[in-house]
C-alpha cells in the first residue's frame, strides 16, 4: 500500500485528480485507449491546443513570445559529430520537429516534412558575455511558423572543452515535457552514435499529429457539451483578478517580459512537506493555497482566479512524444469569510481535484464555452498563472558536465507566470512578467513574501489568514515607517495665538470684506464685546455655540468671539432645510445660534436662543472691549463640523484647539507664510477648509481676504477680487479652479489644492510661477494631514503625498494588517490633527477610531478613512477613490475615480463626474458628465482619448455635456442632482451596408462565417459570437477577396464590418492607378463615395 501511495503521489495532478474522480464515483476506470497511428500522410488540421497560438502568430508575427529557448553548458570534450548525428536521429524520430504550419480551404493545418536536415550551427566566441548576449538575440528571433522547422539549434564554443548548446523552439511543437523528452532521447543518441551501437529507444507508438486527429473526433458531441456545462457553471460571473500594477495597463495586450528567480528558503521545503503529511495532502495544495491566499492579500478579493498548468498527456503512449500538449486551466478560489490556511488547503484540494478531471477541455474551447467579457487589455479569463515542478536534471551526454544556463526571450504571455521548481532543500521560484506592467523589484518582493507567508501558515495552519504575516520583516517595518516628521505640539490656543498677533500689529489690516478693511485691533475688540455677551450667557470650555451667519466681517467676528468664550463654535448651512438645522443643533444641544435678521425665518425651528447680531448692536456697544480671561485650554474642542452619515443621521466632528494650533504650525512653515501673505476666504464655513483660511492668516499677522457669496457665485467676480487684491494663497476646490484664469494673477505664490482628485492638466496650468501642493484630510482630521507640492510638469493625476508634521498615515487591508507597497488597501491616518472622535456617537467613534496596533501613531489612535490608496515604493501616497465607489460593469470591476482622471485629462474639459447608470433592462453602464465650459465637446474626438488610455470596458457608454456641473456647498460635484442620459433605444433596425465593400464583408464573409443574417454595420464580431480563431479567418477570406493586407491588429481595434471597410477601401484605393481609382468612383453611388471619403480622411488622420 505504501508503494501505491507513492506511485500515485508522483502522478501529474491531471491524472491524479481524474482517478479520485472516478474512485469518488464508484466507477470502472473507463477503457480509452487513446491517439492511434494515423494511416494516411499529408496535412493534419491543428488540435485545439494549438488554435491559439497560430491565431496569436497572426496577431504578433513578429513575436517571439511562443518561443522556448533553452540552453545547456557543456564542459568536457564534445564530440560534435556525433551530437550532429544524434540530432538528424532525433528529428527523424519526432515529427513534430518536422512540422511546420500554414494554410489551406481558409483553416490551419500542420505540415510534416518526410525528412529534414538538421542544421546546428557553430559559433565561435571569446567570454562568456559574448555568449550570454548572443543568447539574448537568438532567443528574440521570431519563427516563420509556415516554414520548418520550428526549431533552432546553436553551438557556441568558449574553448576546445567548453560550449553552450542552445535550443530555441516554438511553442506550436513543444511544451516543457518535449524538453525533457528531448534531453533523454538525446542523450541516448548522443551514447550511441559515439560508440558505434544501436540506440536503446522503443519506437515511438503515436506521433503528435495521430494525437490532434484523436482530439478532434474524441472531443465532441455530449462529452464536449458536459465540459463546457461543467466550466460555464465553475467559472459563471468570475472577477478579473485585480493584481496592482506599478503602471497604468496599456489599452491592447502587450508582451514584453523578463524573468527573475528567487532562492527559497530551505526551511519552506520543510515546512511544506511536513504539512503535507500530516494532513495528508500534496505539496502542489500547500503551494498552490498559499499562492491564491497571497493573491487575495494583494488584490483584497475574496473570488480569486488564476491559471495553471495541465500536462495532459493522460496516456502512457504519450509520454515519450515532443509536442504540444499543456493546456492551461483555470482555478477559481473562494477564500471569504477568514478561512484558517488548513481551511484553505482543503479548499484547494478540492478545486485541483474538480478542475483538473475536468481538464480535458482545451484553453481556447473553454474560452468559446465561457465567454468571458472581453477585454483588449487583457488574456481571458485569467492573468496570472501558478505552477509547480519537480526538477528535472539537464540532459546526460556521456562524458560531459552538463548545466543549465539561462536565457529568455524578453517576453511574457501572462502578466506573471509563477514557478516553483522544487529540488530537495533548494527550491527556486521563477516569474516570467509583463515589463509593461512590472518592476523585477515588485516581483522579487512578491516573492518573498510569498516564501515568508507560506512558512507562517505551514507553522500555524489553525490560524486564520488574516492573522497570518505576509510581509518578510524588513518590509513590514519599511511600510510603517513613513510618517511626517516629529516636533512638539505646543501647548497653547487659537485665541493665544491670535490675541499675540494683536498685540504685535494690531493697527495692521487683518480683515477685508467687500474692500472694506479691519484691523487687527478692531477685530480683537468686537470680538471681545461679543465673547463677553456669550460668557453672560453662559458660553464656557465644553458648551457648543452654533453659528449661522452671511459672509461679513460679523462671521469672523463671531468665530473668535465663541473661541475666547471658551465655547466651540458650530457652522451651519442656512441653506440646509429647517428639520436638519434643528436636528444638528439639537444633538449638539447648543447654547445659542448666532445670526442675523435675515435669516431668522429659517432658524425659528432651531429651538435655541438665536442671537441676531444686527439687532442687538446697543448692547454690544456697551460691553467690555478688553480681551476676556483665557479659560479654554489646549485640550478643550475648538469647532465641529457635521459631515453626513451613512445612516442619514449627521454626524458631528470634534476637532480640539491643540490640533487647530499644530496644523497652523506646519502650514506655516510648509508654505513659508509671512505677515506680507493675502489669503483668500473662499471656502463655506462648515467646510473645514475655511479652517485653513481663517487661521492661516489670523494667526500669521496675514491679511484675509473673504469672499461674500456674491463673488463665490460669480467666476468673474471672484477674479476680480483675486486680481485687485493680490492674493498671495488659496485654498479652492478642483472644480472651481479649473475655470479661473491662472495667468491673471501675477501676485499668487501658494495654490492649496484638495477636497477631491483633479487632473494632471490642472496642476499644469497653475504651476508656471508658484508652487503648488496637492492635500489630503478628512473632515475627521484638522484640514489636512497629507500633502504632495508638485513641481514642474505632470502627465498623470499627482500623489497625495507624504504625511505632514506629527501625522501617520497606513495602508491597511480589511483586517488592519499593512499591505505591500503598490498594493491598494484602506487608508488609515493618525496624529495631532486627529479629532477626538464624533458627538453623542460613541460606538460610531469607536468603530472608526481605532487603537493603534503597530505604536506610531501620536495618541495612541488611528482613523479608518475608508478612501482606496496605495502606496508607492518611495512611500507617497496615491489616492484611488472610495472604498464603496468602485462598480462592477458586466462582471469587470472599475475604479470611477479612474475614469475620471482619464476623462479629465481631455483638452477642454473643466469639470468630470463619472457615475453608473442602469437602462430600462437593468443592464449597467457609466456615463460620463463632462463641462468644457463655453466650449463644444467633441465626443467621438474624447472617445479616441479615452481608447488610448482606458481598457474598453471602463470607457463610458454615454456622456452627457453641461454647462456646468452642480457643486454641492463644499464646491464638490453634488452627484445626486445628475441627469440621467438619453440613451439612443436598443433593439432597433440593424444599420444596413452603405457601400459594396460592407455589403461583401457582412454578407458575403462575415455573415456566413458566423451563420448570422442580422449583422449590421456596427455591430461588435466578437459580441455576435465571434472568437479569435474565427477572427482569422474572417481576416484571410477578407485579405484574399479584396488583394488587401490587414492585420488581426487592426481587426481587434474595432472589430465592426464598418471599420474594416474602411480600412479595405483605403488600402485599395492606395494602391489603385489615377484610371483604376476613377473607373471605381464611376461605379459607385453618391453615398457610397462621401462614406469612402470620408473612410480616407480617417486613415490619414
Amino acid at each position: 500500500m505504501t508503494e501505491l501511495l507513492k506511485r500515485l503521489a508522483r502522478l501529474p495532478e491531471d491524472k491524479r485528480a481524474r482517478l479520485l474522480a472516478q474512485l469518488r464515483a464508484g466507477a470502472e476506470p473507463a477503457v480509452d485507449l487513446g491517439p492511434v497511428a494515423r494511416q494516411t500522410t499529408g496535412p493534419v488540421p491543428l488540435s485545439f491546443n494549438q488554435e491559439p497560438l497560430w491565431t496569436h502568430h497572426r496577431l504578433s508575427p513578429d513575436e517571439p513570445t511562443y518561443s522556448m529557448p533553452f540552453c545547456y553548458r557543456l564542459r568536457g570534450e564534445l564530440d560534435t559529430e556525433a551530437l550532429g548525428g544524434a540530432l538528424t536521429a532525433l528529428v527523424a524520430r519526432h515529427e513534430s520537429l518536422r512540422t511546420s504550419v500554414t494554410e489551406r480551404d481558409n483553416a490551419p493545418v500542420q505540415v510534416i516534412a518526410p525528412e529534414l536536415p538538421v542544421e546546428m550551427l557553430l559559433v565561435e566566441a571569446s567570454s562568456e558575455q559574448e555568449v550570454e548576449a548572443l543568447l539574448r538575440i537568438e532567443a528574440r528571433i521570431p519563427f516563420a511558423i509556415e516554414t520548418p522547422p520550428l526549431w533552432r539549434v546553436r553551438l557556441y564554443r568558449l574553448a576546445p572543452d567548453d560550449h553552450y548548446l542552445l535550443f530555441n523552439v516554438h511553442h506550436m511543437v513543444f511544451d516543457g515535457w518535449s524538453q525533457t523528452v528531448l534531453a533523454r532521447d538525446l542523450a541516448e543518441l548522443y551514447r550511441a552514435g559515439r560508440n558505434g551501437v544501436e540506440p536503446e529507444l522503443a519506437d515511438l507508438p503515436v506521433q503528435y499529429a495521430d494525437y490532434a486527429v484523436w482530439q478532434r473526433e474524441w472531443l465532441a458531441g455530449k462529452r464536449l457539451e458536459d465540459l463546457n456545462t461543467w466550466w460555464r457553471e465553475r467559472l459563471a460571473d468570475a472577477p478579473t483578478l485585480e493584481f496592482p500594477t506599478d503602471r497604468p495597463r496599456p489599452t491592447q495586450v502587450t508582451f514584453n517580459g523578463a524573468g527573475v528567480q528567487v532562492a527559497l528558503p530551505p526551511e519552506l521545503d520543510r515546512a511544506v512537506d511536513g504539512l503535507a503529511r500530516k494532513i495528508g495532502v500534496t505539496p502542489f495544495n500547500i503551494f498552490t493555497a498559499g499562492f491564491a491566499a497571497m493573491m487575495q492579500r494583494y488584490s483584497g478579493q475574496d473570488d480569486v482566479v488564476i491559471g495553471s498548468p495541465n500536462a495532459n498527456r493522460r496516456f502512457s503512449s504519450l509520454e515519450t512524444v515532443t509536442g504540444f500538449f499543456i493546456n492551461q486551466l483555470v482555478l477559481r478560489f473562494d477564500l471569504s469569510g477568514d478561512p484558517t490556511f488548513r481551511e484553505i488547503v482543503d479548499r484547494t484540494r478540492t478545486v485541483v481535484q474538480d478542475t483538473f478531471s475536468h481538464g480535458d477541455i482545451p484553453f481556447g474551447k473553454l474560452i468559446e464555452a465561457v465567454r468571458p467579457p472581453r477585454d483588449p487589455s487583457r488574456q481571458p479569463l485569467f492573468q496570472i498563472a501558478f505552477a509547480l515542478a519537480d526538477f528535472a536534471p539537464p540532459i546526460q551526454l556521456e562524458g560531459i558536465e552538463v548545466s543549465l544556463a539561462s536565457t529568455h526571450t524578453g517576453t511574457s504571455r501572462f502578466d506573471m507566470a509563477w514557478g516553483i521548481t522544487r529540488n530537495g532543500d533548494l527550491s527556486t521560484i521563477e516569474c516570467e512578467y509583463n515589463t509593461d506592467l512590472f518592476d523585477e523589484e515588485t516581483v522579487e518582493r512578491f516573492a518573498a513574501n510569498y516564501g515568508r507567508f507560506l512558512i507562517n501558515a505551514c507553522a500555524s495552519p489553525q490560524t486564520p489568514l488574516s492573522y497570518i504575516d505576509a510581509l518578510d520583516e524588513r518590509e513590514y517595518e519599511r511600510v510603517l515607517s513613513f510618517g511626517g516628521p516629529a516636533r512638539e505640539v505646543r501647548a497653547t490656543t487659537i485665541v493665544a495665538e491670535f490675541e499675540a498677533q494683536v498685540r504685535a500689529r494690531g493697527e495692521e489690516t487683518a480683515l477685508v470684506v467687500s474692500e472694506v478693511p479691519v484691523t487687527y485691533a478692531e477685530l480683537n475688540r468686537r470680538a471681545n464685546r461679543l465673547a463677553h455677551h456669550l460668557l453672560d450667557l453662559g458660553a464656557k470650555p465644553g458648551q457648543v455655540v452654533a453659528l449661522a451667519l452671511p459672509r461679513s466681517a460679523d462671521m469672523v467676528v463671531a468665530v473668535l468671539a465663541v473661541l475666547k468664550s471658551g465655547a466651540a463654535y458650530l457652522p451651519l448651512d442656512p441653506s440646509n432645510p429647517a428639520a436638519r438645522i434643528a436636528q444638528i443643533v439639537a444633538d449638539a444641544d447648543a447654547l445659542a445660534v448666532l445670526t442675523d435678521s435675515s435669516l431668522t425665518d429659517r432658524l425659528a425651528g432651531a429651538g435655541r436662543q438665536l442671537v441676531v447680531l444686527d439687532e442687538i448692536g446697543e448692547a454690544l456697544g456697551s460691553a467690555p472691549e478688553d480681551d476676556p480671561q483665557l479659560t479654554a485650554g489646549p485640550d478643550d474642542v475648538a469647532y465641529i463640523i457635521y459631515t453626513s452619515g451613512s445612516t442619514g443621521r449627521p454626524k458631528g466632528v470634534l476637532i480640539e484647539q491643540r490640533s487647530v494650533v499644530n496644523f497652523v504650525d506646519t502650514v506655516q512653515e510648509l508654505f513659508e507664510l509671512t505677515p506680507e501673505d493675502r489669503v483668500l476666504g473662499f471656502a463655506s464655513l462648515n467646510f473645514d477648509v475655511s479652517v485653513f483660511e481663517l487661521f492661516a492668516a489670523l494667526l500669521t499677522g496675514a491679511r484675509l481676504y473673504l469672499a461674500v457669496d456674491e463673488e463665490r457665485l460669480s467666476i468673474e467676480r471672484l477674479q476680480a477680487l483675486m486680481e485687485r487684491s493680490g492674493i498671495t494663497v488659496i485654498d479652492l476646490p478642483p472644480a472651481v479652479m479649473n475655470l479661473l484664469e491662472p495667468e491673471r494673477f501675477d501676485a499668487l505664490r501658494i495654490v492649496f489644492v484638495g477636497g477631491e482628485a483633479f487632473s494632471a492638466e490642472l496642476v499644469n496650468r497653475w504651476n508656471p510661477g508658484r508652487r503648488l501642493f496637492n492635500g489630503y484630510g478628512p473632515t475627521e482630521c484638522t484640514v489636512t494631514m497629507i500633502v504632495e507640492e508638485c513641481p514642474g510638469t505632470w502627465e498623470n493625476t499627482p500623489p497625495i503625498g507624504l504625511p505632514m508634521t506629527n501625522h501617520v498615515a497606513h495602508v491597511l487591508d480589511r483586517h488592519l494588517n499593512p499591505v505591500p507597497c503598490g498594493v491598494p488597501g484602506e487608508l488609515v491616518i493618525g496624529g495631532a490633527g486627529l479629532a477626538r472622535g464624533y458627538l453623542n456617537r460613541p460606538e460610531l467613534t469607536e468603530e472608526k477610531f481605532v487603537p493603534d496596533p503597530f505604536g506610531t501613531a501620536p495618541g495612541g489612535r488611528l482613523y479608518r478613512t475608508g478612501d482606496l490608496v496605495k502606496r508607492l515604493s518611495d512611500g507617497r501616497i496615491v489616492f484611488i477613490g472610495r472604498i464603496d465607489q468602485q462598480v462592477k460593469i458586466r462582471g469587470l470591476r472599475i475604479e470611477l475615480g479612474e475614469v475620471e482622471a482619464g476623462v479629465a485629462a481631455f483638452p477642454g474639459v473643466a469639470q468630470v463626474a463619472v457615475e453608473p447608470w442602469a437602462d430600462e433592462a437593468g443592464e449597467r453602464h457609466l456615463v460620463g458628465y463632462v463641462s468644457t465650459g463655453a466650449g463644444p465637446l467633441d465626443v467621438d474626438a474624447l472617445r479616441e482619448h479615452l481608447a488610448e488610455r482606458l481598457p474598453a470596458y471602463m470607457i463610458p457608454s454615454y456622456f452627457v455635456h453641461l454647462p456646468e456641473l452642480p457643486l454641492n456647498s463644499s464646491g464638490k460635484v453634488n452627484r445626486r442632482a445628475l441627469p440621467d442620459p438619453e440613451p439612443l433605444s436598443a433593439g432597433g433596425p440593424v444599420a444596413q451596408p452603405r457601400t459594396e465593400t460592407e455589403r461583401v464583408l457582412v454578407q458575403e464573409i462575415m455573415g456566413p462565417l458566423l451563420r448570422n443574417e442580422r449583422i449590421g454595420v456596427g455591430d461588435d464580431f466578437f459580441q455576435l459570437g465571434g472568437n479569435s480563431l474565427q477572427a482569422a479567418q474572417l481576416i484571410s477570406s477578407i485579405n484574399r477577396r479584396f488583394k488587401v493586407r490587414i492585420s488581426l491588429a487592426d481587426f481587434f481595434l474595432s472589430p465592426t464590418p464598418a471599420h474594416i471597410a474602411g480600412i479595405v477601401d483605403a488600402q485599395r484605393m492606395d494602391s489603385m492607378s489615377e484610371d483604376e481609382l476613377l473607373a471605381m468612383l464611376e461605379s459607385m453611388s453618391e453615398e457610397e463615395v462621401s462614406a469612402a471619403s470620408a473612410r480616407l480622411e480617417e486613415e490619414n488622420r
